[in-house]
C-alpha cells in the first residue's frame, strides 16, 4: 500500500508541476515583453489590474533574470526529477531490477542513488519559500496581487505538502 501510496503522490507531484510550468511560462511572456519593449502592448488576462501592476513592477526582475524564468527552471526541475523517478520505478519493474540500470542515462543512474523524496522536498521547499517571499513582495511593497502569482503560489504550496507527504511514506 505504501508503494501505490508514493505512486499516486508522484503523479499529483508531476501534474501539479506541469501545471505551474504552465503557468510561470505564460508569465514569462508578459514579463520578458514589458522587460524588453516598455511600450509592449500584449495584456495578460486577469480578472483584475493586479497582474499587470505587479508584472511592471521593480520587482519583475531578481538577479537579472525575470522572477516568472525562475518559477520555469524550478518546476522544470521538479518534473524532470519526478518523471525521472517515475520511468526509473517502470522500468526497473519491467526489466527485472539492475540488469537494465546500467542502460540507463545519468539521471536515472543518479536517481537510482539519491532519495528522490529528499531532493523533491528540498526543490519544493524552496519553491514555497520563494512564494512566500514573492506574496509579501506583492502585498506589502507592491500593493497588488497578481491572480496568476497567486495560483504560482498555491500550485507550489500544495507540491511542497506533496513532497513533504512523500517523504514521510518513503521513511516508512
Amino acid at each position: 500500500m505504501t508503494t501505490s501510496l508514493n505512486l499516486k503522490l508522484r503523479m499529483a507531484i508531476g501534474v501539479l508541476a506541469l501545471v505551474g510550468l504552465l503557468v510561470a511560462v505564460y508569465l514569462a511572456i508578459f514579463e520578458i515583453g514589458y522587460l524588453f519593449a516598455p511600450s509592449f502592448s500584449g495584456e495578460i488576462v486577469c480578472p483584475n489590474q493586479g497582474c499587470e501592476t505587479v508584472n511592471r513592477s521593480q520587482y519583475v526582475t531578481m538577479f537579472g533574470l525575470p522572477v516568472a524564468v525562475y518559477g520555469i527552471l524550478g518546476y522544470l526541475a521538479i518534473l524532470v526529477i519526478d518523471l525521472g523517478w517515475m520511468t526509473r520505478r517502470e522500468m526497473a519493474a519491467l526489466a527485472g531490477g539492475k540488469k537494465r540500470q546500467a542502460a540507463a542515462g545519468p539521471l536515472r543512474r543518479w536517481l537510482a542513488r539519491v532519495r528522490v523524496s529528499n531532493v523533491l522536498l528540498a526543490l519544493t521547499g524552496l519553491g514555497f519559500l520563494a512564494s512566500l517571499f514573492l506574496t509579501y513582495l506583492e502585498l506589502f511593497r507592491i500593493r497588488a496581487i497578481c491572480t496568476w502569482c497567486m495560483v504560482s503560489a498555491s500550485v507550489m504550496t500544495v507540491l511542497f505538502g506533496l513532497a513533504l507527504a512523500g517523504r514521510l511514506v518513503e521513511g516508512r
